[in-house]
């Protein structure tokens, strides 16, 4: 045997492996670091005050009237009783949510790396490569969700990670619970109940996970909505348009913002991550999902990066086989923060360039495979 032919790996690809494999092996090491240091740069309380006081008023005084009550909390009972209990810990709970926070990134992408694609179930180095060279992207924006406090984002986003994990190991029903649970933490998390939605089957077999996911959710929200009809009313939010809007782009501003905006946008992103599950493209449900409600959003608050970064590393974990996380690579050049870019109208022409091409690529993608996840089982031949 010749050391040319291929067999035998060559002194320096013996040199290089032993330093990649202690890398990829603290890869979360890394990332730990690397959400600490992000996490004390990110800094503040953004909103976390507004949330933990809305917590206190639900379990004292105003219970089910809560989100009637105040307007301005858009979030849901689950982080609201959260938000309460971690109160009760030093900084009003800050530190607590941060730290929380960090923990709920680091175990989202351990999600995604648990559910890579089945070409790539015995390519572990490759696979951990991937978890940190993509993982230090979503890290990085992942932090945000830590400095303003919101925990209810990091939930729903940690949520639908374990929930790919599930469907890939074929527990839909734990899947559905868990995007339930996400609607119950956040009411946008309702745009990723097509992530449950099974690729193959019968239609009522296909459905059964959504409808679960939803029966979930309205257990926690029905008593709300009974003790006070007006609650999803009043969830509406006063959000201006910012500079670097996609819509700023197209000329909407404040006063001619429409009312059933934030209507349209949950609607237009159930579409779209509807039409990505039902053709077969689960692992790309978050992507287009948070794309287009980024698209199509007045804020552009950075912690709304996070959600896209983790969909583009589930994109590129679940669905390709690729050890270069392409698709999160090529999200970070182009939604750069703004002390790189500093014009609005070039972020904005940015964040659009990004969403639709997030979209365009799920929607037109063609799976090489089907998910093992959903293939039926082999029928026994009959006996010879």
């Amino acid at each position: 045997m010749h050391k040319n032919d291929g067999v035998i790996p060559s002194e320096t690809d013996s040199v290089w492996r032993v330093p990649f494999a202690r890398i990829t092996a603290a890869r979360y090491l890394i990332l730990a670091i690397l959400a600490v240091a992000a996490g004390v740069v990110a800094g503040g309380r953004g909103d976390w005050n507004y949330l933990a006081a809305a917590g206190r008023a639900m379990l004292h005084h105003d219970g089910f009237s809560v989100f009637a009550r105040h307007p301005d909390v858009q979030t849901g009972p689950i982080a609201l009783v959260l938000a309460r209990v971690l109160a009760l810990t030093p900084r009003n709970g800050f530190v607590a949510c941060a730290i929380l926070c960090g923990a709920l990134g680091l175990l989202a992408i351990r999600c995604l790396e648990k559910a890579q694609h089945p070409d790539r179930a015995d390519d572990r180095q490759g696979t951990a490569m991937t978890t940190l060279i993509g993982g230090l992207v979503v890290v990085f924006w992942w932090a945000k969700l830590g400095g303003y406090g919101h925990l209810d984002d990091a939930i729903v986003l940690a949520a639908a990670a374990a929930a790919l994990l599930k469907i890939r190991q074929g527990k839909a029903v734990l899947a559905a619970v868990l995007i339930g649970i996400a609607i119950a933490t956040k009411p946008w998390a309702v745009i990723l109940v097509p992530l449950t939605l099974a690729p193959v089957g019968p239609l009522w077999q296909r459905l059964r996970a959504p409808l679960l996911a939803n029966a979930v959710g309205a257990l926690f929200w029905v008593p709300f909505f009974i003790a006070e009809p007006h609650t999803l009313s009043s969830m509406r939010p006063t959000v201006d348009v910012s500079p670097d809007s996609v819509l700023q782009l197209f000329g909407m501003t404040n006063t001619s913002m429409p009312t059933w905006l934030r209507s349209a946008q949950l609607l237009g992103a159930l579409c779209v991550a509807t039409i990505a599950a039902w053709r077969g493209r689960v692992g790309g449900v978050l992507l287009v999902a948070i794309a287009f409600r980024m698209m199509t959003d007045p804020g552009t608050w950075s912690y709304y990066t996070a959600g896209f970064m983790l969909g583009a590393l589930a994109w590129d974990q679940y669905e390709t086989t690729s050890i270069a996380p392409a698709a999160t690579l090529a999200t970070a050049v182009l939604l750069l923060p703004p002390w790189l870019i500093p014009w609005a109208d070039v972020r904005a022409v940015t964040r659009l360039v990004a969403c639709l091409a997030a979209i365009v690529l799920v929607v037109a993608y063609k799976p090489r495979i089907v998910h093992r996840s959903y293939e039926p089982s082999p029928t026994p031949s009959a006996a010879p």
